[in-house]
């Protein structure tokens, strides 16, 4: 008799359980969940929202529902913790990663309209993706901080998770080399230099077709340069900057380079006879130098028909066998800047 009166509860609980399991795969996709070094975290912008203990998966799901900022969320089933990020597609932990899930929530909407996009997407049914970062801050649909977004550089091309800026006009992170994450190796191929590789919360390469894509949504872009070593950073652009297609090998157009006047870190890209403006890209697989010079810096670049090849290297390994092979800038003078991280942003010209 007793077994029979326990069976309503079991039942009642078991209805709100699979509610509950409806509701929450209705309203989140698992993603990945990634191991990498600890002090990565900083350098993919996984700003951590909140981070407490809950008894499920579910519950973490609903804390995130109720923080207007959460759209992501990760948590470890045997720690039971839940930690939410404004941000991003998959989760980083540079622990055991086997009882950890991520999570990422799709939107909030309802019959008319949407008031939770993933960042980079809006519209009433979160059915449009920004063009580029800067699109998203002339837009006004994103806060001006440091945040992954999704991107759609091409109408009707693929929609890319990049790094953005959304300070200052919003920047776009073409090349990110940070030492706190696992390296990559940018010895690739013509292909992989087109599409893009690496990963999004870590070192990348957005590749130069979506960087050509983006280059045709609007009329005028600044390359910026930010060179990070021991002691702070350096900063220098170029205000005119573009590629052609890939048929005519991605050749670059540079003009007007333009360094900070606190901490320079001095023209390496059209300085004088060693101007880069003009050039094809060339890898170890499609080779314009006729000087070796993808093999000699270990990755691929817009290098001169010279035996000099380029006066940076910002492709090469952080600790190549020797000078050519290892990341490096050189200034004005031809004296080399040593760095830790480098990044190549783009931004629309106001």
């Amino acid at each position: 008799m007793a077994h029979w009166l326990l069976v309503p509860g079991i039942l009642e609980i078991l209805f709100y359980t699979a509610m509950a399991s409806d509701v929450f795969m209705s309203t989140y996709i698992q993603t990945k969940v990634q191991k990498e070094n600890a002090g990565c975290t900083y350098a993919s912008f996984h700003h951590t929202l909140l981070q407490r203990t809950v008894h499920s998966v579910f519950r973490c799901a609903k804390l995130c529902s109720t923080v207007d900022e959460c759209r992501r969320f990760m948590f470890d089933k045997e720690s039971k913790e839940c930690v939410l990020y404004e941000s991003g597609e998959n989760c980083l932990s540079s622990q055991d990663v086997h009882s950890m899930v991520c999570y990422l929530q799709k939107s909030v909407c309802d019959e008319t309209n949407c008031t939770r996009c993933p960042i980079g997407y809006y519209g009433d049914q979160c059915q449009h993706v920004i063009e580029d970062c800067s699109d998203g801050i002339r837009r006004k649909l994103v806060p001006e901080k440091s945040l992954m977004s999704y991107i759609r550089p091409k109408a009707d091309g693929r929609i890319l998770e990049v790094k953005c800026d959304f300070k200052w006009g919003g920047y776009t992170i073409l090349l990110y080399r940070y030492k706190g994450c696992r390296e990559v190796d940018y010895n690739k191929t013509w292909k992989e230099y087109s599409d893009g590789f690496g990963t999004s919360y870590g070192n990348y390469w957005i590749g130069l077709a979506n960087i050509y894509d983006i280059l045709q949504n609007y009329h005028q872009f600044f390359l910026n340069i930010v060179i990070f070593g021991q002691t702070g950073h350096e900063t220098s652009y170029y205000q005119m900057f573009n590629i052609s297609t890939y048929d005519d090998d991605y050749r670059i157009s540079l003009a007007s380079f333009k360094d900070d006047i606190t901490n320079p870190t001095g023209d390496s890209l059209t300085n004088g006879s060693h101007s880069i403006d003009g050039r094809p890209f060339s890898t170890y697989d499609r080779d314009f130098s006729n000087n070796d010079c993808p093999v000699r810096f270990n990755g691929g670049w817009w290098y001169l028909d010279d035996p000099v090849c380029s006066r940076a290297n910002v492709h090469g390994k952080r600790d190549g066998s020797n000078f050519e092979a290892t990341w490096h800038w050189l200034d004005n003078l031809g004296n080399r800047t040593d760095f830790t991280d480098i990044h190549l942003k783009l931004q629309r010209k106001q």
